[in-house]
């Protein structure tokens, strides 16, 4: 999956990217101002030629404005809940990913996505890591446990299509990675991202005792 513009998994090239940033917002935009919100730069008559083709299909809506037209994605259009889908790919998945761990015999305490991918800057050859904060009373050799995990990982590449890279700690680890002030810990406070189980907020802000 292509994190940063996931419609571009789907809708390969400038096509996909151009519908990923309209599809973000409900605002009017000009070609040039949707040339200036794509993730990786484009040229304005490349955009340009992309939000034609797409008007002449009536995907995109234009209006005009003076001496620009103004672009916005038309929701009325049979193809708009295809296209939603699309740009809500990342959601959708971790949406996935919260809901196996939540079904867990065995919860984990806390399941977060970090790396490139939590930063949105993963991109199709990019790992899908997933730190996973197992209870203290639940011993990491436990086939319960790690049937859950091997479960997870797995429909979290086949779901992604990226390889998924699992980092596991005992509750008992991550408060001696506070204690040590390991570079981790600070990794994790700024980039992770909640799936199930407690908010990094909550874990890592706490005082190690």
């Amino acid at each position: 999956m292509q994190f940063p513009e996931p419609v571009s998994s789907v809708v390969p090239g400038l096509h996909g990217r151009v519908l990923g940033v309209l599809a973000r917002t409900d605002r009017p935009l000009t070609g040039r101002a949707v040339a200036a919100l794509l993730r990786a730069p484009a040229s304005p008559s490349g955009v340009q030629k992309v939000l034609d083709d797409l008007v002449g299909n009536g995907v995109v809506m234009a209006e005009p404005a003076g001496r620009a037209r103004l672009y916005t994605l038309n929701r009325d259009h049979v193809a708009y809940q295809a296209i939603d889908q699309l740009a809500r790919l990342r959601e959708l998945l971790l949406e996935r990913i919260k809901a196996e761990a939540e079904s867990w015999d065995l919860p984990a305490k806390a399941v977060w996505l970090f790396g490139s991918t939590a930063r949105g800057q993963g991109g199709a050859d990019s790992d899908l890591d997933l730190l996973i904060v197992r209870p203290d009373d639940v011993d990491e050799s436990d086939p319960r446990w790690l049937e859950q995990v091997e479960s997870l990982t797995a429909h979290a590449s086949l779901w992604s299509g990226n390889s998924c890279e699992v980092v596991e700690y005992s509750a008992r680890e991550v408060r001696e990675l506070i204690r040590h002030g390991e570079r981790l810990v600070t990794e994790l406070r700024r980039d992770a991202v909640p799936i199930a189980g407690t908010s990094p907020q909550q874990t890592l802000n706490r005082k190690a005792g």
